[in-house]
């Protein structure tokens, strides 16, 4: 049998997988397991000082048990107990002896057979905490029925006393482990109830919201021209509630979007539609006003060039929308162009344009550096754009001011021209509304303000020249960094 080749998901088969809540392999499920893990980890660190503990506390209570015992032979100072007496009293210590030691006194002892050696020795008046927990870990994991165990400390009684006790292991090891089995049992107790409060905590206030926000997400994405229905997290005062808002907000914002662009292309689609048509009248009317201009009749022949300019300019402003609608900006070139040359160009190319008007545009030049990576094409024709404009508002003078260091390249060009209006300022790089002409579409700024952008840089309006003191201002700044490419 043959295994299929696995293919990979397009990105539209992406969008209509539709999110589910996964109680078992979901966010929460794991949240769960990573909680236990967590409980039983904080469980383990503390097991140790915890087993060394109980260890402690049940040799004193041996120590306590022998030195209660040793006190037998204090009332009977002149006979050693024997037989029964000493097997009783060994047994409800446990031990096999009990030594006991006073400043001051003899010493006293309760042996069954005195030629018995301990296997391992502890002294709980030189013993911490961390040597306790490691004897109780030796202890469990290397256990043998038959080893002794000697214990020496202070008795918990009288603490100048010293007591001395030889034990045997099995019985402490056995109540060690039963010890620390309740002490697993009861950590995996807490970490299951920690981790189901954890686990249903997430799936109320974190994966419900989350699966919710993904399939708004899904919904919008299948059909995003459909009226949104307003989202129930939004009133959450958490991070949760914010995506919630942000994304109400982008479905507006998205939507007017759209709804614009569909205008925009059914204007393009209608444009370019009557275009055809369009430049054959405008064609037929340009041949008539070329006759016009021969007419004997003075008047007409002094109308007919002002007829074939405004001809002319609606064939143009046609045109522009039909590119515009139709191709949108050519995609850049970006190279390494040398300063100073590039911008002599450019001024010389529009002093040419220009004619000899008695209009006057001047460069004014800084170079730290003396290149700069951009489309030199594009970033022409926005500079074409701005001077093209301060010449059509009447500027006598202009000045473009280049300074480029390593961080940037800085262009800034102002007018004396007639400013303006503070109506157009809002819109200004809109298209088919910022523009400041009579009959104009707006598309020049709005395109310069795009090759800019899609150079990662910014063009702005430093100052609309309302003032008669001051100018009309562009500033142009294009940082020396890779640009974005543009489709």
């Amino acid at each position: 049998m043959t295994r299929q080749p696995h293919t990979p998901k397009t990105l539209s088969e992406r969008f209509k997988e539709r999110p589910e809540e996964r109680p078992l392999t979901g966010l929460s499920a794991r949240a769960l397991v990573l909680a236990v893990m967590f409980v039983l980890l904080a469980e383990a660190v503390l097991f140790m000082p915890s087993i060394g503990r109980w260890l402690e506390q049940e040799l004193n209570d041996r120590l306590s048990d022998g030195h209660l015992a040793i006190r037998t032979l204090e009332v009977l100072p002149e006979a050693m107990p024997t037989g029964a007496l000493t097997d009783e009293l060994l047994a409800h210590v446990d031990a096999d002896l009990v030594a006991f030691r006073a400043p001051g006194q003899p010493k006293l002892a309760l042996f069954r057979d005195p030629s018995l050696r301990a296997d391992s020795s502890i002294d709980l008046r030189s013993t911490n905490i961390i040597q306790l927990s490691v004897f109780a870990l030796q202890l469990m994991l290397d256990h043998r029925s038959d080893a002794i165990m000697r214990v020496v400390g202070n008795s918990p009684v009288d603490p100048m006393a010293e007591v001395e006790l030889l034990l045997g292991q099995e019985r402490i090891c056995a109540n060690l482990r039963s010890y620390a089995m309740r002490i697993a049992m009861l950590s995996l107790f807490i970490g299951l109830v920690t981790g189901l409060l954890l686990y249903l905590t997430l799936r109320w206030l974190i994966v419900r919201p989350v699966v919710r926000l993904t399939r708004a997400v899904q919904n919008f994405a299948e059909h995003p021209e459909r009226a949104h229905v307003p989202l129930a997290g939004r009133k959450r005062r958490d991070e949760i509630g914010t995506a919630f808002r942000q994304l109400d907000a982008m479905q507006t914002t998205v939507r007017a979007a759209l709804a614009q662009n569909r205008r925009l292309a059914s204007l393009g689609t209608g444009v370019a539609k009557i275009s055809h048509d369009l430049r054959n009248l405008l064609t037929t009317s340009l041949l008539i006003t070329e006759r016009m201009q021969t007419s004997q009749d003075e008047r007409i022949a002094k109308a007919a060039p002002r007829l074939a300019d405004s001809i002319e300019r609606a064939a143009s402003l046609t045109h522009t929308i039909v590119q515009h609608a139709r191709e949108g900006l050519p995609p850049l070139t970006v190279e390494p162009v040398v300063l100073k040359p590039f911008f002599g160009g450019v001024i010389d190319r529009v002093r040419q344009r220009w004619g000899p008007e008695g209009r006057m545009v001047s460069l004014i030049e800084d170079y730290q550096t003396r290149t700069a990576s951009l489309d030199p094409l594009q970033i022409e024709r926005v500079l074409n754009n701005l001077l093209d404009n301060a010449y059509e508002a009447g500027a006598g003078k202009v000045d473009l001011t280049a300074m480029a260091d390593e961080n940037a390249l800085v262009v800034t060009i102002s007018d004396n021209g007639a400013g303006i209006p503070d109506a157009a300022v809002a819109h200004l790089f809109d298209a088919f509304k910022g523009s400041t002409k009579r009959g104009g579409t707006g598309l020049g700024l709005h395109n310069a303000a795009e090759i800019i952008h899609a150079h990662r840089g910014s063009l702005q309006l430093v100052d609309a020249g309302q003032d008669s003191d001051k100018p009309t201002t562009f500033r142009i700044e294009l940082p020396q960094t890779s640009p974005a490419t543009v489709a």
